[in-house]
């Protein structure tokens, strides 16, 4: 079989199952046999990818250890910690014979992991507070009105505003609310309407590189 014709099929099953998918969801009042079925080969396929990716990462980091390049060390803290939680999870399954997890697992995801995810937002904090002073430049207009509505939903959060000027809050309310919402609904309408045009390209075929993970 050609890699022509892999392609084709791909693009053909994408097609068939998206026409089946928006028959289903918008000309039946209840949920179809055969549309649940589908749903639950995406659930599989979908976990036989993060499989495949399991091992891609293990193979990957591997050889980065094995080949002692840049920053190895990294891929061997990451390959340790990958085989602990994988083995004590697995293990509370074995144990209990139900979807649970053992002391040691608990422990790792609320001592280590958590504290870790949590670190993670001060820390953009900065990124965003370095952005923030590089954005609010008042270059020109549009910088300059960029720099005021920051400035008043600022001083509407923080004690200090009120303490200068009670209409702080006021004015920061309006821009964050008036002002900010149709902003974001203006852009999740254009996103939404890129989303279907993306959707179609890949239905009609025309979207290569979402398939071959690169040009037309």
């Amino acid at each position: 079989m050609s890699n022509i014709f892999k392609q084709e099929v791909v693009y053909a099953l994408t097609g068939i199952v998206t026409l089946l998918m928006i028959v289903e969801y918008f000309f039946f009042a209840t949920n179809q046999i055969w549309a649940e079925t589908i749903r639950t080969w995406a659930v599989i396929i979908f976990n036989i990818s993060l499989f495949l990716g399991a091992i891609r990462l293990t193979m990957s980091h591997s050889v980065r250890i094995q080949g002692k390049r840049r920053d190895w060390q990294f891929s061997g803290i990451l390959l340790a910690i990958f085989a602990i939680m994988l083995l004590t999870g697995v293990a509370g399954y074995i144990s209990t014979g139900v979807q649970t997890s053992n002391g040691i697992y608990n422990w790792l995801f609320n001592y280590v992991y958590t504290p870790l995810g949590a670190t993670l937002y001060p820390i953009t904090g900065f990124y965003i507070f370095s952005a923030a002073y590089r954005a609010f430049r008042a270059r020109n207009i549009d910088a300059t009105l960029m720099l005021i509505a920051g400035c008043l939903v600022m001083l509407k959060n923080a004690p200090v505003g009120e303490a200068i000027w009670i209409g702080f809050a006021t004015l920061g309310n309006w821009v964050q609310f008036t002002g900010q919402v149709p902003g974001m609904r203006t852009l999740a309408i254009v996103g939404a309407l890129g989303l279907i045009a993306f959707g179609f390209r890949a239905l009609l075929g025309k979207e290569r590189g979402f398939y071959a993970g690169g040009g037309e």
